[in-house]
């Protein structure tokens, strides 16, 4: 993952700035030079895996209903965009290829499961642009994990958690995964010495202000899942 330095995770994309889960945001984000992205991904009632964050459609689109219940050719017809400003009315759901041909050959993409998906299907995409290796898988559901690692020993892992238990980074380990990512309410002295000492790569989620950040960083963080990838990038550019 992070060579040790703090290093700037578009939440969502750049989504400050532009729609969240958007191509505009992660364009944004590539631009202000974060070195992960992460986005949410879910399946369409056809199969086709698509980027948004809530099961439902009417907070970041103009349609509504269940994002499941969509045929792909009608989840790309919907508007993703004019909620936040009117001059990104037309922008559209992406789907994963296009998440992927955004993010993967300028920051490392995050791929938050919001639904299970299939394990082949997800590696299929991910081989077709040589990101097997480059890229980090998260939830907040084991079981969802546990369905893409028997696809594969190779691929990232990250456990997410909005809060602390002491079993929590054996729970990661037994996973085979990489990082823990928890809530800025959840990081503790405690909590960052129990990851470290399961080899766990640190992460948290969502430090929006510069003295978060800076607390965030101060417990050995390594990765800090932010809106506003720019707080972070004159501190790990250092």
């Amino acid at each position: 993952m992070s060579d040790g330095k703090v290093i700037a995770v578009a939440h969502r994309g750049a989504s400050a700035y532009a729609p969240e889960n958007t191509v505009a945001a992660f364009d944004e984000a590539v631009r202000l030079h974060a070195k992960a992205v992460e986005f949410d991904i879910q399946l369409s009632a056809d199969g086709a895996i698509v980027v948004i964050h809530d099961e439902t459609l009417q907070r970041t689109t103009n349609g509504r209903g269940r994002v499941k219940d969509y045929q792909l050719f009608d989840l790309l017809r919907l508007d993703a965009g004019s909620w936040l400003h009117p001059r990104f009315a037309g922008t559209r759901i992406p789907t994963l290829d296009e998440a992927l041909l955004a993010i993967g050959p300028h920051a490392l993409p995050v791929l938050e499961l919001k639904a299970p998906i299939p394990g082949a299907l997800l590696l299929q995409h991910l081989q077709r642009y040589d990101l097997l290796d480059d890229c980090l898988v998260i939830s907040f559901r084991p079981q969802w994990l546990l369905e893409v690692r028997k696809h594969t020993p190779k691929i990232p892992l990250g456990l997410l958690s909005d809060r602390f238990t002491h079993d929590l980074p054996a729970r990661a380990k037994a996973l085979d995964a990489d990082v823990l990512l928890l809530s800025t309410e959840a990081l503790s002295p405690e909590s960052a010495h129990a990851a470290n000492a399961e080899g766990l790569e640190l992460w948290c989620y969502t430090a929006n202000d510069i003295g978060l950040v800076a607390a965030c960083a101060s417990l050995g963080t390594t990765g800090i899942i932010t809106d506003k990838p720019d707080l972070i990038r004159s501190r790990e550019d250092k």
